[in-house]
């Protein structure tokens, strides 16, 4: 599985540039808006990437627990 990152810029100017990296699909807009949420921005420009138009990997855990009480 690919690392996942958050890649966050701070502009003299103020602007915050955000890209992710290893995040396919439409996964990546949750990073957006955790950024929208913590930064108490908004959103003026979004270039989406090739990696938003991936498959997003899902991962399963079959594993099967016996619980005791």
């Amino acid at each position: 599985m690919a690392k996942k990152q958050l890649k966050i810029k701070l502009l003299p100017n103020g602007e915050i540039q955000m890209q992710t990296v290893g995040v396919k699909g439409k996964k990546c807009l949750d990073y957006v808006e955790m950024l929208k949420v913590l930064a108490d921005a908004r959103i003026e420009k979004q270039e989406l990437t090739s990696e938003y138009y991936e498959e997003e990997e899902v991962t399963y855990n079959n594993e099967v627990q016996d619980i005791q009480y």
